[in-house]
């Protein structure tokens, strides 16, 4: 662990960047409890949970479930329970989902396929924060969610569907691989996961995080 310490040391004399300790976690395996907390206080970093998360977002090795996506769930509840006492208008929920609980799940849909599970229960929220401003109404809406979620001119409210925006977002990067488009994580996925064969013949070994 020391020498760990040195080279972030060294680390900050060469290239002058200095690593955030309040943004820095240390990971630990098959160590001691007093091992650990005298190598934290030494790397001045408080030891991680597994697993990683990057915004939000737990980075595991295998294909996601609703486990791994319950914090988004939860983030979703979380603001749905902050408004409900507010009293709301139809218009003020309507918008509060375009604006801000739309947007919490568009990272998650740009990194991996959600599970059918997680997609229901998020939208069952959206759902009845819609109709009751709540978030667990026990009645049916006024208007089946698929109609709600057509364009205004087809007459809905313009809210995209979870599992619609999921696929079309994997498909971008879809199409940025076979593309080829100038990135690092597009060079990477050419030469680990299809280690330079065609995006359309590799074959698919399930449960890996990224099917």
């Amino acid at each position: 662990m020391v020498f760990i310490k040195k080279a972030l040391d060294r680390f900050v004399e060469v290239s002058g960047l200095v690593p955030s300790s309040d943004k820095s976690q240390v990971f630990y395996g098959n160590v001691t409890l007093p091992d650990r907390r005298r190598f934290s206080e030494l790397l001045r970093m408080e030891e991680g949970e597994l697993p990683v998360r990057y915004l939000g977002v737990p980075l595991v090795s295998t294909k996601r479930g609703q486990k791994d996506c319950q914090a988004l769930i939860e983030v979703i509840l979380r603001r749905v329970k902050a408004w409900a006492s507010n009293y709301l208008s139809f218009s003020g929920q309507l918008q509060l989902i375009l604006s801000t609980l739309f947007s919490i799940q568009v990272f998650w849909c740009k990194t991996f396929i959600l599970p059918v599970s997680v997609v229901k229960n998020c939208e069952s929220i959206l759902r009845s924060f819609l109709w009751f401003g709540v978030r667990d109404a026990k009645t049916a809406g006024k208007v089946a969610w698929e109609k709600v979620c057509h364009l205004k001119k087809e007459g809905g409210l313009g809210i995209k569907t979870m599992w619609t925006w999921n696929k079309a977002t994997i498909l971008q990067l879809g199409w940025e691989i076979v593309t080829e488009k100038e990135s690092m994580w597009v060079r990477w996925c050419n030469m680990v996961l299809l280690k330079n064969r065609s995006f359309w013949v590799v074959k698919i070994t399930d449960p890996s995080s990224w099917c």
